[in-house]
């Protein structure tokens, strides 16, 4: 039997799959999945910032809103003590003051009803919260 009938009908020792071949296989299905892994986290810490700086944004609104509603509440009471300890002064003659006031206290609950629904986009993926359901 020569050298060409033992290699009838098999491969090539360089078609033959080896240890090379298949490591070299998986080493680029690692390199791919580290190269998915990187994409992904790139694009998490992308929306990590904008989530941050949306949150700081909602802060912001809730501070100046929480400042506005107790200045407005400030000026409502003062004004109220004021007409009360007034003998000669009527009650109700400011009432452009008290509606100012109350004005004041209805725009820093819109703030604060639009910072929440930015946090609840930002964690519930952009469901719109119902705002008639009691």
């Amino acid at each position: 039997m020569g050298v060409s009938d033992r290699n009838h009908g098999q491969l090539s020792d360089s078609r033959l799959p080896g240890p090379d071949a298949d490591l070299e296989h998986r080493e680029a299905a690692v390199e791919a999945r580290e190269t998915a892994v990187e994409a992904w986290e790139d694009a998490h810490g992308q929306r990590m910032e904008a989530a941050k700086v949306i949150s700081e944004a909602a802060d912001e609104r809730d501070a100046v809103s929480n400042a506005r509603d107790t200045a407005a509440e400030k000026r409502e009471n003062d004004s109220d003590r004021a007409e009360m300890l007034n003998p000669e002064g009527e009650y109700g003659t400011h009432w452009a003051e008290r509606r100012n006031a109350n004005l004041d206290r209805h725009h820093a609950q819109d703030d604060r009803t639009a910072s929440h629904d930015d946090r609840v986009a930002l964690t519930e993926g952009g469901v719109e919260p119902d705002r008639y359901s009691t």
